[in-house]
């Protein structure tokens, strides 16, 4: 299965990339390319053109308490369509846990920018997940 990676207010975008890809290979997930993001419409252009071509987007980064934070702007997503799933993904390494939305056959990861962060979240719980989605 084929899946994209949009950055959204990021750092470390490289090292993130690289973590990111490394997980990737582990579940058999094919890495087409990665987009930038830097306001909630352009995120949310850039996750209905990836839905066009295929079924699983990463987003890294955004994890800010403003009103554009990844955790807002999910939130106002959920608020007119309720999800299929929703999972908060716990991160061992500190607060900023990643965020799992599926619907359909559609799925959404939301990960923090840091790429121990990164690899700790991908090694827990979201590993099968994954596992499991892809097989459908």
């Amino acid at each position: 299965m084929n899946c994209e990676l949009i950055f959204y207010y990021s750092s470390k975008t490289n090292l993130c990339e690289k973590t990111l890809k490394k997980s990737l290979a582990e579940l058999d997930l094919n890495f087409l390319g990665s987009k930038f993001a830097t306001a909630p419409e352009k995120l949310g252009e850039n996750v209905t053109k990836i839905f066009e071509k295929t079924n699983v987007v990463f987003i890294i980064g955004g994890f800010t308490s403003d009103k554009n934070g990844i955790k807002n702007v999910l939130s106002k997503v959920l608020a007119t369509k309720s999800p299929d799933d929703l999972k908060k993904l716990q991160n061992p390494l500190s607060s900023r846990d990643g965020y799992l939305v599926r619907q359909g056959g559609q799925l959404l990861i939301a990960l923090p920018d840091e790429p121990a962060e990164i690899e700790a979240i991908m090694s827990g719980p979201l590993k099968n997940y994954i596992v499991r989605f892809c097989e459908f």
